[in-house]
């Protein structure tokens, strides 16, 4: 295990391991009437974690170099590169988005020969990759299944609580065979053992995982681990593939890590510590009658509209379970071990996690790789679990569709 990070940031480590166990009170959400806008800090906040949270934002904006580690392989040499809309911390418009790319069926996918991950580099030196008709093909597959998907960034506001969602309460909402015969039937993803909460597939358990895999997938940033296996949430297993206390290499000039154990935590402190989108109030006429049409529907089968924490009321209209949305959706890549059902196969190939709608009109387009342009689009596009809500939505008057839509734009 590297223990360099805990000598070289002890007041910031000692601060951030008290978050996660539960002996600080500064994650509870707003709700002293002062407006945060979007990319503040939670309301709270220690002066050191207020110092972390600033200074973290300074190192999410940094226009990394060659010279400073940046690549051989990237796409972004920031993470505000994919994280700017409207603010920093936020999402990113369509041509931004990236592509993943694995070689053999779900359950026995690996990265392509010379990559690490399934993020496919744009730029730098030594690849062998080319693109036909604007998707990313190996140049010899040899014969193996090759899976192509597209990302769009997800919005990071908020994402922290949700390191303070318990494992009870996750497993509690879980269905994987619909026993209650609802036709919703979520269930959890993992990775190494410990429930996830982050990513498209909740394939990242916590914001430590969530921060140092972009770092290096995405912009070729090595890192040592800060509090590494300490960062897991809830108990388990390691929860990532490899090591958590595990430094990240590469192969270029600079040497390893291309980060300092200061600017890591900070960024993690960054992510960790956004604020959540804090809804529009109070609700229009339209959006009082569209949130009572939501509930109709059964959008909250999926989209919960606050689950419990150690922090209170976390309002960001998921369950952070993974649903099966239909063939249309679904992009072929199984990351992570589900929980176990009769109704699925063992991989989260055709499935995504429930995405959460605080603030949705932040972060257009919409859907995994931003394929909707508007809300009607994204909820016309849900199939699968989501399909008898979908037709019933598409039942509803223009007026009342209407309103759905203007419930949505207040959150």
């Amino acid at each position: 295990m590297h223990h360099c990070s805990r000598a070289a940031v002890p007041a910031l480590l000692v601060s951030l391991s008290a978050l996660l166990s539960g002996c600080s009170g500064s994650l509870t959400p707003p709700g002293s009437g002062v407006r945060i806008l979007p990319g503040g800090p939670l309301p709270g906040l220690t002066r050191t974690e207020l110092a972390s949270f600033e200074r973290g934002k300074l190192v999410f904006q940094r226009r990394f170099e060659p010279e400073e580690g940046l690549g051989p392989r990237y796409n972004a040499t920031s993470c505000e590169s994919c994280h700017s809309e409207p603010t920093v911390g936020g999402s990113a418009p369509l041509y931004r988005n990236f592509y993943l790319c694995m070689l053999g069926a779900p359950g026995r996918q690996t990265p392509l020969p010379g990559l690490g991950s399934a993020v496919m580099p744009a730029f730098g030196n030594g690849h062998d990759f080319t693109t036909e008709a604007g998707r990313p093909v190996l140049a010899d597959a040899s014969g193996a299944q090759l899976t192509v998907a597209q990302r769009n960034a997800l919005p990071l506001f908020g994402v922290g609580l949700f390191e303070f969602v318990s494992d009870a309460t996750l497993l509690a909402r879980a269905d994987p065979n619909d026993e209650d015969a609802d036709g919703i039937s979520g269930r959890f993803n993992t990775d190494g053992g410990n429930l996830g909460r982050f990513g498209v597939k909740a394939q990242s358990n916590n914001v430590e995982v969530f921060t140092r895999a972009p770092l290096m997938n995405q912009m070729g940033v090595t890192s040592d681990p800060f509090m590494g296996s300490g960062a897991i949430v809830s108990l388990g297993r390691l929860q990532v593939s490899t090591n958590p206390d595990m430094p990240t290499t590469d192969l270029d000039s600079h040497p390893d890590p291309e980060i300092t154990s200061r600017d890591l935590g900070d960024l993690i402190a960054f992510t960790r510590f956004l604020a959540p989108p804090q809804p529009i109030r109070p609700f229009s006429a339209e959006a009082e009658r569209g949130e009572a049409l939501f509930e109709t529907l059964r959008c909250t089968a999926c989209h919960v509209p606050e689950l419990r924490s150690s922090r209170g009321a976390v309002r960001a209209y998921t369950d952070l379970l993974l649903h099966d949305l239909g063939p249309e959706l679904a992009d072929g890549l199984g990351f992570g071990v589900p929980q176990a059902a009769s109704l699925a196969p063992p991989t989260a190939a055709g499935e995504f996690r429930t995405q959460p709608l605080w603030g949705v009109t932040l972060s257009a387009p919409f859907l995994h790789d931003g394929r909707a342009e508007t809300l009607r689009e994204a909820i016309e596009l849900h199939g699968g679990e989501a399909g008898a809500s979908r037709t019933s939505f598409q039942a509803l008057t223009g007026a009342e569709q209407s309103d759905v839509i203007a419930f949505l734009e207040h959150l």
